[in-house]
């Protein structure tokens, strides 16, 4: 695998990651009896900067391949089955190019 690839391959696990972390937080945080909003507010606000870095990172690696563009950006944001089929054909595709 090119080592941009790999390395946006990394940077978007990365930033799947803190996505999972921050629904993780917002989720427990909404279930107290009395949530702080300013808690809240920045778990959102991560939330959502970094699923948004998840789709860049996922695009930039689209472009990187020479794939088509429009419809990987369609699968990417239908999140987690887009970035989970374009994963698994970058490492496919990694393990049958000989090194």
């Amino acid at each position: 695998m090119k080592a941009e690839v790999k390395s946006g391959v990394e940077y978007a696990l990365i930033s799947l990651l803190v996505v999972g972390l921050c629904l993780w937080q917002l989720i427990s945080g909404a279930n107290e009896p009395d949530p702080s909003p300013a808690r809240m507010t920045l778990v959102g606000l991560g939330l959502a900067v970094s699923a948004t870095m998840h789709v860049v990172f996922m695009m930039q690696l689209v472009r990187r391949t020479g794939r088509s563009f429009g419809p990987w950006l369609l699968a990417i944001l239908i999140f987690p089955l887009g970035t989970a089929v374009l994963l698994a054909t970058l490492l496919g595709e990694a393990d049958s190019t000989p090194g």
